[in-house]
């Protein structure tokens, strides 16, 4: 018994190692390449003239700003659900691993999907909304000093090797060990002879499993991976991809916050709706069975010392990402507490919910919109989120953070 236990260890541990060789040379390259373009992509740019085409072509380069900051900042509904759909199918990181371990067929159509999906979704949304399009007057907005290009690349490396690896580690650790399960546990014929009779039972299981189980993008990809290799079709794993990264519970609860529950049921009709739609045309015109991917997916495995080599920084990127994250960042305003004039004001608030370095921007930019904010820094790991100015509103304050999906502790 105990032999077969680490026999199965053993096969297990070989298949995480596997897929970490297989992934690490475009996760890596999805890093440096995303640390590059936010140098030269201002966020605030993007917020400040965002309406439904522009947003989804932005998001297909870079998904950095988030649904609740954008309808805070004048986005139509639309333009927020083209935002909501198309964001989790589009990361760089992702698009560049998609296309490592599916191939460049499904690196393609993934973000024309996500495009069309997009445009499609806040087109719609649009249609049945009656909410008219606002923006926050300029002087609301917080002024953006350009930095000198050297601390820019260093923010930038610091973005793509540290802040965007936090924010995926856990997910992407979760993702490798499902993908590793089903690889070893799931029989290699099981759902090829009870569910590929009917493809259409294969897109709707795969839509019932992705709508309320949150996985990320990137996380969602070694997983696909298996799932075709044990017999599911194309079309089903793109639906996974789809849907799986776009809805969770914990979402849903926010969509429904910041855009009502009516706008809450067109995006899941949506999602699903596209979903169906993408997964019937890939395996109706573009057939991919497992023989083809199978290739793809194992020709990074005997590349030698160099892949060896990718695969080890890749994991210690990984693992120094994690201590980051656990350590939590010191707030700034913390930092200069000497610095602290007496006459002003300093709030300190615990905020629930924040997961990512897009939740903290989503957050301090929701804090300095506030009269009277001068400073604001959130901190992950612990939730605090620090606010020095003058007059300040500790109501209005929390209104806005709450307006953007979180809760207090």
């Amino acid at each position: 018994m105990s032999n077969l236990v680490v026999d199965y260890l053993g096969f297990f541990l070989s298949e995480i190692w596997s897929l970490c060789i297989q992934m690490s040379p475009f996760l890596l390259l999805g890093m440096f390449v995303s640390g590059l373009i936010s140098i030269f992509v201002n966020s605030r740019l993007i917020l400040k003239h965002v309406v439904v085409v522009l947003v989804v072509v932005v998001v297909v380069i870079v998904p950095v700003v988030v649904a609740a900051t954008l309808r805070d900042s004048g986005a139509s509904k639309g333009s927020t659900v083209s935002f909501l759909v198309s964001t989790p199918q589009t990361g760089v990181d992702s698009i560049f691993l998609t296309y490592g371990m599916l191939g460049p067929v499904f690196a393609l159509f993934r973000p024309l999907a996500a495009f069309v999906s997009g445009i499609f979704s806040g087109m719609v949304i649009n249609s049945f909304d009656d909410d008219t399009h606002h923006h926050l007057p300029d002087g609301e907005s917080v002024s953006h000093v350009k930095k000198p290009f050297v601390e820019r690349l260093k923010s930038g490396l610091k973005y793509g090797f540290l802040t965007l690896p936090s924010d995926i580690v856990v997910p992407l650790f979760q993702g490798l060990v499902i993908a590793a399960a089903i690889a070893i546990l799931l029989p290699p014929d099981f759902i090829a002879e009870y569910f590929s009779s009917n493809s259409f039972i294969m897109l709707f299981m795969m839509l019932a499993v992705s709508l309320p189980i949150y996985v990320c993008a990137t996380a969602s990809i070694p997983i696909a991976v298996v799932l075709m290799a044990k017999g599911v079709s194309a079309g089903a794993v793109f639906v996974f991809l789809m849907a799986g990264p776009a809805t969770n519970a914990s979402s849903i609860a926010v969509v429904k916050n910041i855009l009502g529950q009516k706008t809450m049921y067109y995006y899941l009709l949506l999602i699903s709706f596209t979903a169906i739609l993408f997964g019937f045309i890939f395996d109706s015109f573009i057939p991919i069975g497992p023989p083809a991917m199978s290739g793809v997916s194992h020709v990074h495995a005997t590349d030698g010392y160099g892949s060896l080599l990718l695969t080890i920084l890749f994991v210690l990127i990984l693992v120094n990402a994690y201590v980051y994250k656990r350590k939590g960042e010191v707030p700034k305003t913390a930092e200069s507490e000497t610095e602290f004039d007496a006459s002003q004001d300093r709030l300190s608030i615990m905020v629930d919910g924040m997961t990512c370095s897009h939740c903290k921007e989503s957050v301090e930019s929701a804090v300095y919109s506030c009269s009277g904010v001068e400073s604001t820094s959130a901190d992950l790991l612990t939730g605090q989120v620090i606010v020095i100015g003058s007059g300040l509103d500790e109501d209005a304050i929390k209104d806005k953070i709450k307006s953007l999906g979180f809760s207090f502790k």
